[in-house]
């Protein structure tokens, strides 16, 4: 069942226009790189360039190991990737082996959840035991610094944002900010349950969640400056996933290990509720484009893969991919570029991204689709990266329809 997609095309332009979207800016961020984890500190996970209308394939990496749930980040011509026990660097056109550097991964939970790389002026950033600066030209070490209470990262990479580094060290239970040239620690904030999302950032306030095991959570924002607390509220499941922020609307989903989760909207000023809506559990990163929200949800093995398109402004449901499809995933953040959404599938029986999905955006009608990559895509320079077991593929630029 199709869902509302089953709806005419007329119907949906009718929609839009009555919601004031159709009219609406896309609102995507115009750099052509793609830096930090869903693309910028606010993490709308929107390009406004080109993508590929077609399974260009210009390359694939070879198996370097690179992580699964995890998103590459780019610039500089460079693609940094998480490989676990290394942060290696691709060239952007080839997907040539360029530098890689080897680090102290997360213990035990390192090939689950998903780390994301973050670059910003020649400096690229990652969590793992602990959390290091490269030099992107070359990987050498420029600092590194270990959570005083000994704990390390889990699904969390660092955000950045007017010369910090917002880190966090799971269970902790602190997030961090430190000085993106030194390392130096400015202020940390404690919060109840476990420290796990990459912090969204915008308007010098930061939001992140923390969450104990089926007892639900606090999405937390502070001051960028100094760590205060502006507002806290309370989720009845575990925000583990990282929020999006838009405006004055934060938007960020929630993980029901007994059953559904949900997606919310809040004010950013000061966290009061806007809309929730139930979706498959989730640790996702909505994109936001045109108006819309994307996100997707479902756990191999305990719930249905579904992709969601909402209005972001009111929470209706415009459509959503249907259970046979298998489209999404807990951890995967979708991307949008040039009216088209990128998402991933998994195989039930690896939990391995097997699928890179380019979506309609309006209809979520399947454009195409390539039998490989899939984990939280990244575009840049007109191409889509993905990552699926152990490598990265990258789509447009040079390629062969496949």
């Amino acid at each position: 069942m199709k869902n509302m997609r089953t709806k005419c095309m007329g119907w949906i332009t009718i929609a839009l226009l009555f919601f004031g979207l159709a009219i609406q800016p896309a609102v995507c961020n115009s750099a052509e790189d793609w830096p930090q984890f869903h693309l910028d500190p606010q993490h709308i996970g929107c390009s406004s360039h080109k993508a590929p209308d077609a399974a260009l394939l210009a390359w694939e990496s070879e198996a370097i190991g690179a992580q699964e749930g995890s998103s590459v980040s780019v610039a500089e011509g460079k693609v940094f990737v998480n490989c676990v026990g290394n942060l290696t660097c691709l060239d952007q056109k080839t997907g040539k082996m360029l530098w890689s550097t080897a680090f102290d991964p997360t213990p035990d939970l390192c090939q689950v959840f998903g780390f994301s790389p973050a670059y910003h002026q020649g400096k690229v950033f990652l969590s793992g035991k602990k959390t290091f600066c490269l030099n992107s030209s070359d990987g050498r070490e420029i600092w590194s610094y270990s959570a005083p209470t000994g704990k390390s990262a889990v699904d969390g990479g660092p955000a950045i944002s007017d010369g910090r580094v917002i880190i966090s060290d799971w269970d902790g239970h602190h997030y961090y900010c430190l000085n993106e040239d030194t390392g130096a620690e400015l202020w940390n904030y404690t919060v109840e349950g476990n420290a796990q999302s990459t912090p969204a950032i915008d308007s010098k306030r930061v939001v992140f969640g923390g969450w104990e095991w089926g007892l639900g959570g606090t999405v937390y924002c502070v001051d960028l400056d100094n760590g205060s607390e502006i507002w806290n509220i309370t989720t009845k499941n575990s925000p583990c996933g990282s929020a999006s922020i838009l405006g004055d609307m934060v938007y960020f989903t929630t993980y029901n290990f007994d059953g559904d989760g949900e997606v919310m909207a809040v004010t950013l000023q000061e966290g009061r509720p806007l809309w929730e809506k139930t979706i498959q559990r989730t640790d996702c990163t909505p994109a936001l484009a045109n108006g819309l929200l994307y996100v997707c949800g479902g756990t191999d093995g305990f719930s249905d893969k579904m992709t969601y398109c909402f209005n972001a402004t009111s929470g209706e449901l415009l459509w959503n991919t249907s259970k046979e499809e298998g489209i999404g995933e807990w951890r995967c953040s979708p991307a949008y570029a040039d009216g088209l959404l990128f998402v991933g599938k998994t195989e039930k029986a690896s939990n391995s991204y097997t699928t890179l999905c380019a979506l309609n955006a309006t209809t979520g009608e399947e454009v195409w689709s390539y039998p490989a990559g899939g984990s939280a895509p990244a575009v840049a320079g007109g191409m889509v990266f993905s990552i699926g077991c152990g490598k990265v593929y990258a789509f447009g630029q040079g390629g062969q329809e496949q």
